[in-house]
């Protein structure tokens, strides 16, 4: 056997809870609570159900050095078990001095600036040994780098190099999610298991890694195992399009989202385009009132999408030909706003001064001229 297969994550993160989500039902902050978990759990049954030799965690466990005690605890079950399939856990990133509360989970630990040499027996059996990245590796071996510093070359003939990053590489040049090793050498970010809020959109998972030593080859291929995934999306429709059908759309769109993965896809629906309104529409393009009308399509979110937002792009307009009393209606609602949260900046000495608070912004002024030339 000449191939090497090794699952590699980057930092967990346990202790870290997802943010966003204020604004949500009670069933997803409740999945929310225990994402990073599960998604953790779900790299160590990737990496059993892979038949991986190894499993390589670069960097942190935690973000938060008074949180470790408790996530070794909660890890030392699943280290166990990665064992009991013949999976070795491979952590990378702390320095030696806190290598000693890290041993409770038998690993292979590498300290920045090492490296992991792998290579297969004449038995059959697969061998390794750290050794510093200065080194020349052993020849034939794959060599699984932690660079102290991305500008140093690898001295392995085949290696792997480890980037940590809390995002994975973007798997643009791909071809079908594989990354391929480009003279021998690939360096990647696997990135972490779970994302922490909607600053962290897209995919996050880790990267199933197979190296063949005989033809000096490897690929990599990205798995996602997130719980919860953050996501904006862009809607765009033809000029002309009734604005009645908007909310009809957004249902459709957040159920395709919804099948595409066991993942809950938390979206924020970013609206492009020309609308015509109609009558029935009048009152339509709020877009709390949209949100809530398209939760409640949505059966509450249960299809696997939850929308946390909607909005209007800056080049999104509303042709309201015929429906002169929406605009003053619009009008008289943004005065209103800005009116509340003046009042509320003042002293209450200021309170009772009467008038448009001029100087403030420019709502007052385009919302006049917008009256002058609708009348």
């Amino acid at each position: 056997m000449s191939t090497i297969r090794f699952l590699h994550t980057d930092h967990l993160r346990l202790a870290s809870p997802v943010a966003g989500l204020s604004d949500s039902p009670d069933w997803l902050r409740k999945v929310a609570s225990s994402a990073v978990r599960t998604a953790v759990v779900n790299v160590i049954e990737a990496a059993i159900a892979g038949r991986c030799q190894f499993l390589v965690v670069a960097g942190r466990l935690t973000e938060s050095d008074q949180d470790l005690d408790l996530a070794l605890a909660w890890l030392m079950s699943h280290a166990a078990s990665l064992r009991e399939h013949g999976v070795r856990l491979v952590l990378a990133g702390y320095p030696v001095s806190a290598h000693s509360a890290l041993r409770c989970l038998d690993p292979i630990l590498l300290a920045p600036g090492q490296r992991l040499d792998v290579w297969n027996s004449p038995s059959g059996t697969t061998e390794w040994t750290v050794s510093s990245r200065l080194v020349p590796a052993r020849s034939g071996a794959l060599g699984i780098d932690f660079p102290a510093e991305e500008s140093v070359r690898p001295l392995s003939d085949l290696a792997y190099v480890v980037v940590p990053s809390t995002l994975p590489s973007s798997m643009l040049n791909s071809v079908d999610g594989v990354a391929v090793a480009h003279n021998q050498h690939l360096r990647i970010s696997a990135g972490s298991p779970q994302s922490l809020g909607p600053v962290e959109r897209g995919h996050f998972g880790c990267q199933m890694v197979e190296a063949d030593l005989h033809r000096q080859a490897i690929t990599s291929r990205f798995c996602s195992t997130d719980v919860i995934r953050f996501s904006q999306e862009l809607i765009s429709f033809p000029a002309g399009m009734p604005a009645s059908q908007l909310c009809e759309i957004l249902c459709e769109r957040s159920r395709a989202i919804g099948t595409s993965g066991r993942c809950t896809t938390v979206v924020e629906w970013v609206i492009d385009g020309h609308l015509s309104m109609t009558s029935a529409a009048a009152n339509s393009l709020c877009e709390i009132d949209l949100l809530r009308d398209l939760r409640i399509g949505l059966n509450a979110g249960h299809s696997g999408a939850w929308p946390c937002r909607i909005r209007f792009s800056d080049s999104s307009s509303v042709d309201v030909a015929g429906h002169h009393s929406a605009v003053a209606n619009e009008f008289s609602a943004v005065v209103r706003e800005r009116l509340k949260r003046e009042s509320s900046r003042r002293s209450m000495a200021e309170s009772h001064v009467i008038g448009l608070p001029l100087g403030f912004g420019s709502e007052a002024a385009v919302g006049l001229n917008l009256l002058r030339r609708v009348a």
